[in-house]
């Protein structure tokens, strides 16, 4: 699946996907504002993910700070 189909997945989602999706990029700002590394460890399904912020509208979230 490519990131364009990704993309209109979520863009097509339902109300609690987005607001799934909203508290995760509460959750990465705050760690950003509070010199953080804006990234999230979740398991799922068996499966471990880790979702990082890379950028916010034009702002870049810097990784080279330790939790």
């Amino acid at each position: 699946m490519n990131n364009n189909r990704l993309e209109q997945h979520l863009a097509d989602a339902d109300q609690p996907v987005k607001d799934f999706m909203a508290e995760l990029l509460e959750t990465l700002g705050k760690k950003v504002s509070a010199n953080k590394d804006p990234k999230l460890a979740l398991s799922y399904f068996g499966a471990q993910l880790e979702i990082k912020l890379v950028s916010f509208d034009g702002m870049v979230a810097t990784s080279n700070h330790n939790e």
